[in-house]
């Protein structure tokens, strides 16, 4: 069997690596990445190490090398493919634009989406949004940064590398543009103001909804919503005054489970002012004396009912999932250059990384006919990770480049990748149901002396469970 027939036989066994080369070739290609640098590298400039090769070798350490820089970047020596020193490498890192950060993880988000299966087989999100596109949008303080410039050494403050406002597409799953600061303790709030115009290019001619936390909560940020032709569902925050108004009485119900839901209308602000915004407050009281609220400029109950602004607003908590999913499956937290920039070129991949999982567990997930969300990032990218490396060890980059024919468009590469994973499925990729305990105790017990034994502390939990005295932890 000639080369080509072994790397073709290779490739035919690992149709996670398949998918995901083909799907960052065509969202990370070279012509793209050229013409990227060529309008957001602001004063920077290319003489031996090409912005396309350090993109692709950032990728190769996030996926491949858990996070390791080093590797990537020794590997590429060793490959003829990094034609600089390493140093070299991370001084170039150090040193890409900002808006070369955003844009790349705008416009990829976009070459990205346009893979995504064309029907999900199950949207995650209430029928009400079928003609709006649903954003999120919270911020991410980047941590975990090595102490290797000289001004951080001896300090014993955690330092924060950088800062990001990021916006999710709560019914894909996908992420859909972030806007950084080089500052970590900058405000989040000044951040995702300036994402509202990303979003509304995002949404093309669709109506668009923002779902925010209770930051958000004030007199300005809805009005700055309604400027950028959204709508927008808000966590309540009492600090902001809410005036039920006296001619439109509340409305109570009840949901599948028997909580108390009231809706009242009224104005944010207890000035009355020509620019205070009218919303609907809707309140759900919860068994254990606990309320949830939010706030919305969708004032009709008929078409958006309380049951699924409540239910939108929990699918809010997917951005949160993306950050952890960021930061502990895609390395993170292993953060390859030190200096913000760098950093913040780290978190755009990271997030590009992402919505490429993100498109192949959607994939996956329309074959079993069932949310995406069903299906466990972690224990997908396993595999993904497990094949990448077999594929870079067996098969020669240019042998694999030949193998994966010229490059598809959008409509052919979606056709290939929902026939490729058809048959591609492991029970293993179920996620794990969750427990209905929430979580483990966070109460914290003091014990005698500061410190005891597992021993020890089992051997009272049994004594107890068989009804001995309660004794106190003894060192």
């Amino acid at each position: 069997m000639d080369d080509n027939g072994f790397s073709a036989t290779v490739l035919g066994k690992l149709p996670l690596a398949d998918s995901v080369w083909r799907l960052l070739r065509f969202s990370m290609a070279d012509d793209w990445l050229e013409d990227l640098w060529a309008r957001e590298r602001g004063r920077c400039y290319e003489r031996d190490l090409k912005f396309s090769t350090l993109a692709h070798l950032i990728t190769d350490a996030l996926l491949e090398h858990d996070g390791s820089g080093a590797q990537a970047f020794e590997r590429g020596r060793e490959d003829n493919i990094l034609p600089v020193a390493l140093s070299s490498a991370y001084e170039k890192l150090g040193n890409l634009p900002m808006g070369l950060s955003e844009t790349f993880l705008e416009e990829g988000a976009q070459r990205m989406d346009a893979v995504l299966p064309a029907v999900p087989a199950v949207d995650p999100l209430p029928a009400c949004w079928k003609e709006f596109e649903v954003f999120g949008g919270d911020g991410k303080a980047i941590k975990h940064v090595h102490r290797l410039l000289k001004p951080l050494r001896g300090l014993r403050a955690g330092i924060l590398g950088a800062r990001a406002s990021v916006g999710l597409n709560l019914s894909t799953g996908t992420t859909v543009a972030m806007v950084g600061h080089l500052d970590g303790e900058a405000g989040e709030a000044a951040l995702t103001e300036r994402l509202l115009p990303k979003f509304a290019t995002a949404a093309g001619l669709k109506e668009w909804v923002l779902v925010l936390d209770r930051l958000y909560c004030n007199l300005s940020f809805p009005r700055k919503v309604l400027k950028a032709f959204g709508h927008f569902i808000i966590r309540y925050c009492s600090n902001t005054t809410f005036v039920p108004d006296p001619e439109r009485p509340a409305q109570e119900s009840c949901d599948a489970e028997g909580h108390r839901i009231v809706q009242e209308w009224g104005w944010l602000g207890k000035v009355p002012t020509e620019d205070r915004v009218y919303v609907r407050r809707i309140t759900k009281f919860l068994a254990d004396g606990k309320e949830i609220s939010i706030i919305t400029d969708l004032l009709d109950p008929e078409k958006f009912s309380a049951e699924a602004m409540l239910l939108t607003y929990r699918s809010r908590w997917g951005i949160e999932t993306v950050f952890q999913q960021i930061t502990e499956v895609f390395s993170l937290k292993h953060l390859i250059g030190t200096k913000p920039k760098a950093v913040l070129f780290q978190l755009s991949i990271c997030l590009l990384l992402y919505n490429a999982l993100q498109v192949i567990r959607s994939h996956l997930a329309s074959h079993q006919k069932c949310e995406a969300q069903k299906i466990s990032i972690e224990k997908l990218f396993d595999d993904v990770q497990r094949q990448m490396v077999s594929v870079n060890e067996l098969v020669d980059v240019e042998t694999l480049i030949g193998l994966l024919d010229e490059e598809p468009t959008a409509g052919e590469l979606r056709t290939f990748l929902q026939e490729r994973l058809r048959d591609t499925w492991s029970d293993r990729w179920w996620k794990a149901p969750s427990s209905g305990r929430g979580g483990h105790q966070k109460v914290k017990i003091r014990v005698l002396g500061n410190h005891t034994s597992t021993y020890r502390v089992l051997q009272q939990d049994r004594e107890q469970k068989r009804g001995s005295p309660t004794a106190s932890v003894r060192p």
